[in-house]
């Protein structure tokens, strides 16, 4: 009996000893499977470092800039003769600093971004609009990127726009369309042709980062974030009105890609994302506007962009009110995000198994008699030769 006893008393001793380590590897698991992917819709990150690039800091530890640090407003980072780097810009754009150069953030607004390039050249992938743009200070003269694509910009005052396009200084009639760069002199904006066959190092190695990042984009897996998705959006990381989009950083390929909210989407250089936001089934809490601080809804709408790649925001309400054939006042359906203007009664994105449909976790907001929008899809960019 008393063996018995001891055998019991013995056994509970084990559990108990043994218990806080389960439970501590059971919290460890679960944080890993919930922090699969981590979602951010901040500008500054460091998504790529090649060869010697430095970082000068305004506060904070100076030194060896490394893949998956964050930038700040002032601080400098600079390049070495064999230095490269990808900075995240807002969601979907990208800055792409070559050798021998030097940049800092003025702001970090994603609707009101503003780069100071010091020395050297960069490439910008970028979605922007008129009310979404980016603007490039240099020392000679300062850019204001305000259209989907693709631009590079010399320290010495010269901008190339590849695809889409910018204004010099502060001048109107001062644009750079595609095919055409620009530069300031003592008797006002200079724009001209240039060869777009001639490319260099850091022309071809933008280029096959922006190929191998759409790559990345369309092997999310769904299940995964769908998950992510909600904890972040939960956390109130990110809402659907203010940005293109969402960075998603994958452990797997251990970088930031693009997850776009509209769907039919490829990047400026004409790479198709795969999915969208609505790929993932997410509730209809997702959809719905945040409110104001004066408590109505955000004034923030995206449609279609120009050249086939990019969307742009407008300062319109996401849901107009329409007056209901009963007399009662409604609100108009219509997809906030980039991609198209759609009735969200209806998804038809190409991927999602199954076909067309609303996502059945997401039951589509009450409204009497709404007015449906008709559907327009924005075809992604041609690539780029």
């Amino acid at each position: 009996m008393k063996n018995w006893i001891s055998r019991i008393v013995g056994v509970a001793m084990a559990a108990l000893v043994c218990a806080p380590a389960i439970l501590a590897q059971r919290d460890t698991l679960g944080a890993a499977a919930g922090d699969r992917y981590v979602i951010s819709a901040k500008a500054g990150g460091v998504n790529y470092v090649s060869g010697p690039v430095g970082v000068v800091r305004t506060e904070g530890k100076s030194g060896q800039l490394l893949k998956g640090d964050a930038i700040e407003i002032g601080d400098r980072v600079s390049t070495g003769a064999e230095g490269k780097a990808e900075i995240l810009l807002n969601p979907g754009s990208y800055l792409r600093l070559g050798p021998l150069s030097a940049f800092e953030f003025t702001t970090t607004n994603l609707d009101d971004l503003q780069i100071k390039l010091d020395s050297g050249s960069a490439i910008f992938e970028v979605f922007a609009t008129e009310d979404f743009a980016v603007t490039v200070n240099t020392p000679k003269a300062k850019f204001t990127l305000i259209d989907s694509g693709i631009y590079r910009v010399d320290a010495d005052g010269k901008i190339s726009v590849w695809k889409g396009k910018a204004r010099i200084g502060d001048d109107e009639k001062a644009t750079v369309k595609s095919g055409r760069e620009g530069s300031m002199a003592s008797s006002g904006a200079l724009i001209a042709k240039f060869d777009r066959d001639e490319k260099d190092a850091l022309d071809i190695w933008s280029k096959d980062r922006a190929k191998e990042l759409a790559r990345i984009s369309g092997s999310l897996e769904r299940r995964a974030m769908r998950t992510d998705l909600m904890r972040s959006f939960l956390g109130r990381q990110w809402n659907m009105y203010n940005s293109f989009g969402l960075w998603i950083y994958d452990p797997f390929s251990r970088s930031n890609c693009f997850l776009p909210f509209g769907y039919g989407w490829g990047s400026p250089y004409g790479y198709g994302f795969g999915h969208s936001i609505w790929y993932y089934n997410l509730p209809n809490a997702v959809f719905t506007p945040p409110p104001t601080a004066t408590g109505g809804p955000v004034v923030r709408q995206v449609k279609p962009g120009r050249n086939g790649a990019g969307p742009g925001p407008v300062r319109q309400p996401p849901f107009a009110a329409v007056q209901g054939s009963s007399g009662s006042t409604g609100r108009e359906i219509r997809q906030t995000k980039p991609g198209r203007s759609i009735d969200p009664v209806f998804d038809p994105d190409p991927i999602r198994s199954g076909g067309g449909g609303f996502p059945s976790a997401a039951p589509v907001p009450s409204a009497p008699d709404p007015i449906r929008v008709p559907a327009r899809q924005s075809k992604p960019g041609r690539p780029i030769d």
